[in-house]
């Protein structure tokens, strides 16, 4: 459900408890009865509706938390068998490629997450009889690729669930549409009643209107940063896109002096993002919107 279906929702219910209130008035009208109950009954479905769709949202969300948190700790116990056999054997570069803080692995986007795990094991695959003395185990890079493909399977959301999704958003939609018609009806025959109950008719038509919700918490939040120094880029040019259906289709931000930039309200999907600025390669990525989950992202650019 977006903010505008709050608000209507909101509505709905404000005129669906106040009309009882006029029941003596009301019940003149034959037809107001089974009106009446039409519109609480369309008012019941939405509430059931959203609360599938929230179940539907929160569980891939959850779920993808957990696999997150698994992948980063299974890279981390193997980053640190790597770097005791590096340190020790020597081998610089072997340990820059396969040393890694927690915080740089959480910081990261999922897809920059995933092409890690997956460079991780393709770097270490080669030296594994040699760290095997370090407690490293086949089994333990099997454990690797066979997280990270869970995850990728959750992050990226699997077609059948945006399908449901899909389902559940469009009933929504004709739930408020329908409600929409029946509260026209309803605003019809209890207009007609103006010049006897005035205050009625008045009072009726104030809870009629849409107050706006509290905007959601933002959607996305962006960093550019130079890959060497860390430090951010103010005014470096982001391009987001979806990649398929999101009502955001295209958005073109620049930083802010932090290096940041936000977007406060996207529909759940994947989107693809392009970050350009002068002296410096274009960076390229991907990642997924879960509905009421703030995605951060963390663009680290490099030279040309």
């Amino acid at each position: 459900m977006d903010d505008k279906q709050r608000s209507k929702l909101n509505m709905f219910v404000t005129v669906k408890d106040y009309l009882p209130l006029w029941a003596t008035f009301t019940s003149k009208w034959t037809a107001f009865a089974a009106l009446y109950a039409a519109f609480e009954t369309v008012v019941g479905e939405i509430f059931i509706v959203s609360g599938q769709q929230d179940d539907n949202n929160k569980g891939v969300t959850q779920t993808k938390s957990q696999l997150r948190t698994a992948l980063i700790e299974l890279m981390l116990e193997i980053s640190e068998k790597c770097s005791a056999y590096a340190t020790i054997a020597g081998d610089l570069e072997f340990l820059s490629l396969t040393k890694f803080s927690k915080g740089s692995l959480v910081r990261m986007a999922d897809a920059d997450l995933v092409k890690t795990a997956e460079t991780l094991n393709t770097n270490v695959l080669p030296k594994l009889a040699l760290i095997a003395e370090y407690d490293l185990k086949q089994t333990d890079l099997d454990q690797l690729v066979s997280t990270n493909s869970d995850f990728i399977s959750v992050y990226t959301k699997p077609n059948s669930l945006r399908k449901e999704t899909a389902q559940l958003t469009a009933k929504l939609a004709q739930l408020f549409e329908t409600g929409d018609n029946y509260l026209l009806k309803l605003d019809a025959m209890i207009q007609s009643a103006r010049a006897k109950e005035p205050a009625f008719v008045n009072e009726y038509l104030g809870k009629r209107k849409l107050v706006k919700s509290a905007t959601r918490t933002r959607a996305l939040q962006l960093w550019v940063v130079d890959d060497a120094t860390g430090e951010p880029f103010a005014k470096a040019k982001v391009k987001i896109s979806s990649k398929a259906g999101a009502d955001l289709q295209k958005s073109v931000k620049s930083t802010g002096p932090k290096g940041g930039m936000t977007q406060a309200i996207m529909e759940a999907g994947e989107y693809n993002y392009e970050v350009t600025f002068g002296g410096f390669t274009t960076g390229n990525g991907s990642f997924f919107i879960n509905d009421g989950v703030m995605t951060e992202v963390i663009v680290r650019m490099k030279r040309a």
